[in-house]
């Protein structure tokens, strides 16, 4: 992995917390739907400070983090402009159908991949298991029209948030001082060494 760059992936989950806790109040009930407008401007900021990250990330050489970055920057982008299309009335208010297997696609694609960061720490891995939950229950949230689905992945979205917080602060803690300051625990997947030729 090249040095030439410093890390971007903190600013990228920065934004994606922004964006989960401006979505889970909604997702839980304690607000209304129309304040949903707020991830219009959010949506398309956050979108561009993913693109930036994933792209740094990628010149670094993280294939991982760049790729799943840019990703996230994608969904956040679409989401925005649903949301956007929305609140001017263009188009359906109902999106639902389309929406849900939206969802189960990036849920789909991120759980054949949760292998990765559950090598990485205990952390990582609780975010990747807890993501794959919450894209799973929103689409099929949306795609049987059942909102107990919906407000159950908001109450997931919780744990989420937290193990966000948790990864850019040790990231950017772990970095700064060159050593680990903050853990992030240990993996649930052990990497075996290489043996004859046999890579784990």
């Amino acid at each position: 992995m090249s040095d030439s760059h410093a890390t971007a992936n903190p600013a990228g989950l920065i934004v994606m917390v922004f964006y989960l806790c401006a979505l889970l109040p909604v997702l839980i009930g304690i607000a209304p739907a129309s304040a949903l407008i707020i991830l219009v401007p959010l949506g398309l900021v956050g979108s561009i400070v993913q693109f930036i990250a994933g792209a740094i990330e990628l010149k670094r050489g993280d294939v991982v983090n760049g790729n799943i970055t840019l990703a996230f920057s994608a969904f956040m982008f679409y989401g925005a402009i649903s949301f956007m299309f929305k609140f001017l009335n263009v188009g359906p208010q109902d999106t639902s159908a389309v929406d849900g297997w939206v969802f189960l696609s990036m849920g789909v694609i991120l759980l054949f991949l949760t292998g990765l960061p559950m090598r990485a720490g205990f952390v990582p891995g609780l975010f990747f298991i807890i993501t794959d939950i919450f894209f799973g229950l929103m689409g099929f949230g949306n795609l049987l029209g059942m909102p107990v689905l919906t407000k159950a992945a908001g109450y997931i979205e919780i744990i989420a948030v937290i193990s966000l917080i948790w990864i850019i602060v040790a990231t950017i803690l772990n970095t700064a001082y060159g050593k680990e300051v903050v853990s992030l625990g240990p993996p649930w997947i052990k990497t075996l060494p290489a043996k004859e030729g046999v890579s784990a």
